[in-house]
């Protein structure tokens, strides 16, 4: 049994290795699509001037957003766990209820999560309409049912007014969704990454640039990839060694087995985004790494089967700051 467990993880850290390989392989013989492998990093484009019946969706659901009249006992909004100032996740390293009551996970960011194929750390949701969903009805955050949250915003008249300016002609479950998620889909912003993949390769410095060709290099992107570089699969926490033991291992630990009872989805999660991941500490669902290094070295160690140097380390950080927002 523990030569045939040898034997496993040396083929998946070799399958990742060559996935990576022919993955760069590929895109450096294709160089009309970009240089370097960016072709498959998609960047994300300033946004086009918005019209004004856009905005004021916008704002809409931005004073959506932050109204904690909107939830049962008024005093949790979607603000309280997607804080601006922590890149829209909460910094906590487990989120509190409506009862002050500690989650089994911490807050999730969503700045990017327009981007994201699969929501929540597990990924156990595979829409932003149905992730709101189940903020909204769930008893222990909001604790709302539509129906009435729709009534109480058509006997507002603030609100009255701020649906019709924002082009919606009623108040329903589908124009306030359609508001709060405008909103949050305007949270996406450039970063400098993404100016450097749209040509400006001044943006990033030579120690950026070298990071990022180590995050390549190192297998890294074999998971992160896309535009939102994560967001867009699941994978299991210790693919090269375990990373939960038996005498420690929490329900939460499990991953999307919670939801699927799936024995192929034990300890399995979404592949976070990266981006604005400088901001969002702690880190993991279980908030088991507290520094970005921190996350960097587990991440080299129980996914890639790699003991990182403490300059591998700091050189994919480097590249990972350059992820943040610039607006």
């Amino acid at each position: 049994m523990v030569i045939f467990r040898k034997t496993l993880k040396m083929f998946i850290r070799l399958k990742l290795q060559l996935f990576s390989f022919f993955f760069i392989y590929f895109v450096s013989i294709n160089s009309a699509y970009a240089k370097d492998s960016d072709a498959f990093i998609i960047p994300i484009k300033p946004l086009n001037h918005l019209t004004s019946l856009q905005l004021n969706q916008i704002s809409l659901g931005k004073t959506l957003f932050n109204d904690k009249t909107l939830s049962q006992n008024k005093k949790m909004s979607c603000a309280t766990c997607h804080i601006a100032s922590k890149g829209y996740a909460d910094g906590q390293a487990f989120s509190k209820d409506n009862a002050g009551i500690d989650k089994a996970y911490n807050t999730p960011s969503i700045q990017y999560s327009v981007y994201n194929y699969y929501f929540t750390w597990t990924g156990r949701f595979y829409s932003l309409q149905e992730h709101l969903d189940f903020l909204i009805t769930n008893t222990t955050l909001m604790n709302r049912n539509w129906d009435d949250l729709v009534e109480q915003l058509k006997n507002d008249t603030l609100y009255i007014e701020l649906f019709n300016q924002a082009g919606y002609d009623k108040v329903s479950r589908q124009s306030i969704s359609d508001a709060i998620l405008s909103f949050e889909r305007s949270l996406a912003k450039p970063s400098r990454f993404d100016y450097y993949l749209l040509g400006d390769h001044w943006q990033l410095t030579e120690q950026e640039i070298a990071g990022f060709s180590l995050f390549k290099k190192s297998g890294c992107i074999s998971c992160h990839q896309g535009v939102n570089l994560g967001g867009n699969i699941r994978q299991q926490f210790g693919v090269m060694k375990p990373y939960f033991t038996d005498s420690i291992t929490k329900k939460r630990d499990l991953g999307y087995f919670n939801t699927s009872k799936n024995n192929n989805d034990i300890n399995f999660f979404r592949v976070p985004s990266l981006r604005n991941v400088s901001q969002t500490a702690p880190y993991f669902h279980d908030a088991s790494a507290s520094s970005l290094e921190q996350a960097i070295e587990v991440m080299f160690s129980y996914q890639l089967g790699v003991n990182a140097s403490k300059e591998e380390v700091l050189s994919i950080k480097s590249f990972l700051m350059t992820l943040e927002p610039l607006e």
